[in-house]
């Protein structure tokens, strides 16, 4: 506590004035690039916490306690192309004076980006950023949509009927995707956004995988489930419209960065003054409009405000199924402080998004799925720029996110007369009977709630020739849920794929499903020479605490120019992600036998005794998800040409599976004695019992996968002679997938009488790959404010592969399901196991399909004046579509979309 109390002494105290004195000032002036008029509010930035803004004459300055080598400023406005000027710096300079001039961010300008271009300024050595230009020709509804930009995404039409998360790196299926994506933190002005919390699912302890409500079908017609518990953040809940940059990192992220695992998306929205943007895009059955506008309130205080509303309908035939998601943000920038050194960003955002399903009543027999989710969003981030003995800067964020959730089923079903129990006991009891056919109705309330605080310095010295940036500091995180919870008539069920098993309501607040994390950071960013070459060298090591458990995540990230124009990057790095509420607290498992069902078509005649084996939940074995990235890189970047190829190897233990264990129970049996009329039968013990297995399922660290694979881009600027830029993304993923289970398979023709009832297998590994290319090129003539972009994706091959299956168990279970191993030469020698024999399984090596194919998207823009733009976009424009054909000669599927064609309108003044 002393140590504590000294520590927080020494980091508030610093703050008096004389402690430090600034060596080293940068100042200038910012104008437009073609008029020369002085631009006001600009924000410029100096490294990771030096800020300022400029007053109405566009005039700044900018103290720094230490005098750089090397200077790089950055110069932002909404609505004007950002600047990056980098200047070299005397030995004995003190002062350096700049002008910055900026231009507005139309198609005017010399150079419109239209693809992911590598962030070469990010910590991570495998950061692609997507800039504002980049960002208004992409003509995305949501986040999930933009980022198809990206190396190993495939550009479709917009999914919006059904949750959308993201990937990265991998060819992975089933639950090990639904971990790469929960793996993957999403980061809104330093805002952590996750699933964590969300609990929109069934008890996958009794569905036996995760799951939502699941999907609504219609007219031959299937939408995807809106709700992804225990997967990724849903993209579709993000608009674009006041987003200015977004980094993408798959590789190894900084330090400052926890609970996440498969990479991190960083974005940074609109705010500070700006012209008010109008835009409004309609594609098929898609409208999309965006408004936003920053209000100069006082030359230190500025008020960004935006709203976008979205709806989607799949068919425009009807409106049975319909997307609508309604955004408004609002973020009030303040400067403080004699140089405006402070800054201050608070933010609010509200939203709702409905996946509604809307039917006739003449479709009575359909079933009716859609969610819900109303939110708001509260975030403060507070910038310092003051020099202390222990830091040079500092930015503390804090927020909180809250949601109010809510998943409906509705369906009638038909399945006859059959017994059900309501009892949440374990032992015998009597049930009822539910009636032929009802109408069914689930819902889940949902309340999820997620907050932290976050607090990191930053502290520049010097070594010699070589430069840090110390950075450090620590975070805490809380996730809980406090909704309803699973709300349904017992006596009413659905059954989910013939289950005789009833699932029981579950209330979140009597279980009270929390999570607190805590984590702290050191990170030192060098930049320097190594045999006169320079070289960039970042190591870290962060440490985070959850469940009571302490683990250790070193990351590095290094950089070496092996020339002016060749660059060798390399990394290494952990991360650990916390499982979700949804793996913690799913809720007991209740599993239901009959012994006694005895129907006469009438229930006061009729009775039904059941046993109720009830499982509680034990989320003690639960651990972090653990990923592990190796990666290595060459970069070349000439004068109008840049090449890039990265390897990587990513591994991922302790992933969150759902575990099957089979447990003996011997229930007694009973049997009618007497049926007296108008009363329930009379019953009796016949002092007999009857051997039954239970599956006790719980949610564990039992599956593992590795990821390895190649990236390559090439990009050029526009080639004057036929105004055009190409750009190429190439990427090559293998997964392979092991479950670190046995296999437990109840033998042959079993008989309850028998002595061996299971045998035990090794574990089983499984192998997917993919291939993906896309080709964009650029036509742009600024003279005109005239864009034409052509991308043309390549699916170059898609397979799965099954590795050969021994048919020689390892163990089995008696028939008190007692665990046993086995030799070889016991199974060999002794018949009794001869039951355990399986068919030996080859392995299997599918591509589908077996060839080559592609589609073609186009997207034509065009600027009428300074203020007004027009944007023509279409996918897969030439209907190229081949079948996929089996073997026998039967067409499997139809690849690739349909044409998809949408116009944009945007107006700025």
């Amino acid at each position: 506590m002393r140590l504590l109390f000294t520590c927080f002494c020494c980091l508030f105290l610093g703050f008096t004035p004389d402690l430090a004195a600034f060596s080293f000032e940068v100042r200038g002036k910012v104008v437009d690039k073609h008029s020369g008029a002085p631009l006001p509010y600009v924000t410029l930035s100096v490294g990771s916490g030096a800020y300022t803004l400029a007053d109405e004459r566009g005039s700044f300055r900018i103290r720094l306690q230490q005098r750089p080598a090397e200077l790089r400023l950055v110069a932002r406005l909404v609505g004007k192309k950002p600047v990056e000027e980098r200047y070299v710096v005397g030995p004995e300079q003190e002062v350096l004076e700049v002008l910055i001039q900026m231009e507005d961010n139309d198609l005017f300008m010399q150079e419109v980006v239209v693809a992911a271009e590598r962030d070469d300024e990010n910590v991570s050595v495998s950061a692609f950023k997507i800039d504002r230009s980049t960002i208004e020709q992409s003509q995305a509804n949501s986040l999930n949509e933009l980022l198809q930009l990206i190396p190993g995404q495939e550009i479709r039409n917009p999914q919006l009927q059904g949750a959308q998360a993201i990937n990265f790196r991998s060819a992975l299926a089933g639950q090990q995707s639904l971990n790469n994506a929960f793996g993957i933190g999403i980061f809104i002005n330093d805002n952590q956004l996750d699933n964590n919390s969300n609990m929109q699912g069934l008890n996958p302890r009794t569905a036996g995988t995760f799951r939502s409500m699941g999907a609504t079908n219609f007219g031959g017609r299937n939408f995807a489930s809106g709700d992804a518990p225990a997967g990724g953040f849903d993209l579709r809940q993000i608009p674009v419209g006041n987003i200015e940059k977004v980094e993408i990192i798959q590789g190894v992220a900084s330090a400052e960065y926890g609970d996440i695992g498969a990479g991190a998306i960083i974005i940074e929205t609109s705010a500070g003054q700006s012209p008010l943007r109008f835009t409004y895009r309609q594609a098929g059955g898609d409208r999309n409009f965006q408004l936003d506008k920053g209000f100069q309130l006082q030359e230190r205080h500025a008020l960004h405000v935006s709203f976008d509303y979205l709806n989607s309908n799949p068919d425009l035939r009807d409106n049975v199924k319909s997307f609508n998601r309604l955004t408004g943000n609002a973020i009030l920038t303040s400067f403080f402080g004699a140089s405006k050194s402070i800054k201050n960003n608070l933010s609010v955002s509200m939203n709702t998004n409905l996946d509604d399903f809307r039917i006739d009543p003449d479709f009575g027999t359909e079933r009716i799925v859609f969610y819900q989710n109303q939110g708001i969003s509260l975030s403060n981030r507070l910038q310092v720029n003051k020099a202390t003995p222990i830091f040079d800067s500092f930015k503390f964020v804090a927020s909180y996110n809250r949601s109010r959730s809510l998943s409906v089923l509705d369906q009638f079903v038909n399945p006859g007369v059959l017994p059900v129990t309501v009892a949440t006991e374990p032992g015998i009891h009597i049930g009822t009977f539910h009636p032929s056919s009802y109408r069914a109705r689930r819902e889940i309330h949902g309340l999820p709630i997620s907050s932290g605080v976050q607090a990191n310095f930053y502290k520049n010295f010097s070594t010699g020739k070589i430069s840090h940036e110390l950075a450090y500091g620590a975070s805490y995180r809380f996730n809980g849920n406090f909704g309803e919870g699973r709300l349904f008539d017992p006596l009413r069920p659905i059954r989910f794929a013939g289950a005789a098993t009833n699932e029981r309501p579950l209330s979140f607040r009597e279980i009270n499903p929390v999570v607190h994390q805590w984590g702290a950071y050191v990170e030192n960013r060098m930049k320097g020479t190594f045999f006169g070459k320079a070289a960039n060298l970042s190591t870290g090591l962060r440490a985070d605490r959850q469940f009571g458990l302490t683990s250790f995540s070193p990351r590095i990230n290094a950089s070496y120019a092996l020339s002016d124009k060749i660059r060798l990057t390399g990394a290494f790095g952990e991360a650990v992600k916390a499982p979700g509420l949804i793996h913690l607290f799913p809720g007991p498992q209740f599993e239901d036998f009959t012994l006694l069902n005895f129907f006469t078509g009438r229930e006061a005649e009729s009775l039904f005794l059941a046993f109720t084996h009830v499982i509680p939940n034990d989320p003690s074995g639960l651990r972090s998800m653990r990923t592990s990235t190796r990666e290595l890189g060459l970069h070349l970047k000439g004068d109008w040409i840049t090449v890039g190829l990265t390897g990587f190897y990513n591994s991922t233990r302790n992933g969150f599976s759902i575990n099957s264990d089979p447990v003996r129970l011997d229930l007694p049996r009973f049997e009618v004695i007497a049926r007296p009329e108008g009363q329930q039968p009379i019953f009796q013990q016949t002092g007999e019992t009857l051997p039954v297995v239970v599956t006790e399922r719980s949610i564990l660290n039992t599956s593992s996968n590795t990821n390895t694979g190649l990236e390559a881009t090439l990009s050029t600027k526009r080639i004057p002679a036929i105004n055009t830029s190409f750009s190429l993304n190439l990427s090559y993923y293998r997964s392979r997938f092991l479950d670190t289970r046995e296999r437990v398979q109840q033998v042959r023709n079993f008989q309850p009488a028998q002595e061996i009832w299971y045998g035990i297998y090794g574990s089983q590994a499984s192998e997917a790959g993919r291939s993906l290319a896309l080709l964009t090129a650029s036509h742009h003539v600024p003279r005109l404010g005239l864009v034409f972009t052509l991308r043309n994706q390549l699916f170059i091959t898609n397979y799965t592969r099954s590795f050969d299956r021994s048919n020689r168990p390892i163990g089995f279970l008696d028939n008190n399901l007692e665990r046993f191993t086995l030799t070889e030469e016991e199974f060999l020698n002794d018949p009794r196991f001869q039951i355990l024999d399986q068919t030996a399984v080859e392995g299997n090596f599918v591509r589908r399909p077996d060839f080559v194919y592609m589609n073609f998207h186009l997207n034509l823009s065009k600027n009428l004046g300074k203020h007004v733009r027009f944007s023509f976009f279409a996918n897969n424009f030439l209907n190229i579509r081949p079948e996929d054909v089996n073997p026998q000669g039967d067409v499997v599927g139809v690849l690739n979309e349909e044409p998809y064609f949408g116009l944009e309108l945007n107006f700025k003044y």
